[in-house]
């Protein structure tokens, strides 16, 4: 299941003065955990005020030589199913009274998605993190994957629990990741974009790699600790959500993925927020090691920020 967003950029002053109009694209593969990514989605407190369309990805599968009417019969065949996972996802929309047209695609799903979010310029795509295929049923699928790696916009790949989905009204956990650098700046700037309306537990978080070989005891130089600090507390003043307040931690671990990955799972969280670029070089290669680590193995979604 994939969605996919473009919002209207505004400077941060006119951010509360008026509402961000979002184009939506919703792509559904049919399966049960598509419709559970919608419904996850639905349930997420934004305004939810914008046009919306529902893309479906058919991919003929015939191979060597068939007769015409067996080829017939399969493209017939993917045209209904498409068009049946397209009213199920209207269905599951209209509940909340969005209406959402329909867009019929062929080709490779993670192509399709990416290229139709370069066309139109598209903000944020939103990807299931499973499919129908078996493959994808496990960590993270393929197509959600290609689609993080290969977008030049931001991404979010949705991974829902399924007690998520029934707890509409509490707030949303949402834990965001700083490395200190520019991409902070850009975090804060979509994540106001998006608009939360409802309320939201935000909990800012700083990793300070603490190697093995160090004793665990060693307490680092203040000012690499006062740096993450201030990091946190830059960023938590460029957000603007109705969290009734921001938590600020700075985490020592040998790994900052491990890190990441134990406090999410310690906190509950439903989303983790983090740029895909880093300081080191590395991370300068696709999306960079931590990123995809947390990608593949975090307990909740993930939104991948990546600068325009």
């Amino acid at each position: 299941m994939f969605f996919a967003f473009r919002c209207v950029r505004l400077s941060r002053h006119r951010q509360h003065e008026m509402k961000i109009t979002m184009k939506v694209l919703l792509t559904t593969d049919g399966s049960k955990s598509a419709e559970q990514t919608i419904r996850w989605f639905s349930c997420l407190p934004l305004e939810h005020s914008a046009s919306y369309e529902i893309m479906t990805v058919s991919n003929f599968h015939v191979y060597g030589v068939t007769p015409a009417a067996v080829f017939d019969e399969t493209i017939r065949q993917e045209s209904n199913h498409a068009h049946e996972s397209f009213q199920r996802a209207s269905a599951i929309l209209k509940e909340l009274g969005i209406e959402a047209a329909q867009v019929a695609r062929v080709g490779n799903a993670a192509d399709e998605i990416t290229y139709y979010a370069q066309e139109k310029n598209v903000d944020l795509i939103v990807v299931g993190a499973q499919g129908r295929g078996l493959l994808e049923r496990m960590l993270i699928g393929s197509t959600s994957e290609t689609v993080a790696q290969n977008a030049t916009c931001s991404v979010l790949v949705v991974r829902p629990q399924a007690e998520q989905t029934e707890q509409v009204g509490e707030p949303l956990s949402l834990v965001i990741a700083s490395d200190g650098s520019e991409t902070d700046r850009e975090l804060a700037t979509q994540i106001n974009a998006l608009h939360l309306s409802g309320p939201t537990k935000v909990q800012l978080i700083s990793v300070i790699e603490h190697p093995y070989l160090l004793e665990p005891g060693y307490e680092y130089d203040s000012l690499i600790t006062q740096e993450a600090t201030t990091a946190l507390k830059r960023l938590a003043d460029e957000l603007s959500t109705n969290a009734n307040h921001i938590e600020k931690h700075v985490l020592e671990k040998p790994h900052v993925a491990d890190a990441i990955l134990d406090f999410l799972c310690d906190q509950k969280a439903d989303v983790l927020v983090l740029g895909d670029k880093g300081r080191s070089a590395v991370s300068r290669f696709f999306v960079g090691s931590v990123s995809r680590g947390l990608l593949r193995h975090a307990p909740c979604s993930v939104l991948l920020i990546r600068k325009r």
